[in-house]
């Protein structure tokens, strides 16, 4: 009883999902001439601006985040 009911359930799943592809149609991200892409795409709320620098705050988090300590590890 228990496999036909896991059985069920997973077709069940499987039909959402397909339900889903069919009706919700998700563009690509078109990927840049020059390579490949570098993070969100244009327009994305969390893109990043290349002609701001980061915050003290950001770079702390950086760092930590790499396990870096000292100097900014993003200045070459």
């Amino acid at each position: 009883m228990r496999i036909l009911l896991a059985r069920f359930l997973r077709s069940c799943a499987d039909a959402l999902v397909a339900f889903g592809q069919i009706w919700v149609h998700i563009p690509p991200v078109p990927v840049p001439e020059d390579g490949p892409p570098g993070g969100p795409p244009p327009g994305h709320p969390e893109r990043l601006c290349p002609e701001v620098p980061l915050s003290e705050a950001e770079m702390t988090w950086g760092r930590q985040l790499l396990g870096v300590a000292g100097p900014d590890p993003y200045e070459g």
